[in-house]
């Protein structure tokens, strides 16, 4: 495989970890399993942080495709 696939694959894999982990968070949440004070606030954070993350690890694995494409790899 190359390593610019891999890249992408990694994107896409990172990418789902972090949305199906925000998703049980806010679901659990939303449910009453987890105690929060506010649970509005607790899922504006929970979604705020994980669309940050989503975008860091995005950005980062498509500039390392875009430069392992340049390198021919």
């Amino acid at each position: 495989m190359k390593k610019s696939t891999r890249a992408l694959v990694g994107l896409v894999a990172l990418d789902l970890i972090v949305i199906i982990g925000a998703w049980y968070m806010v679901a659990q949440t939303k449910s009453g399993a987890w105690n929060s004070n506010d649970p509005a606030a607790s899922i504006s954070m929970v979604t705020s942080t994980a669309g940050m993350i989503v975008g860091v690890v995005t950005a980062v694995l498509l500039l390392a495709f875009v430069i392992h494409r340049r390198a021919g790899n």
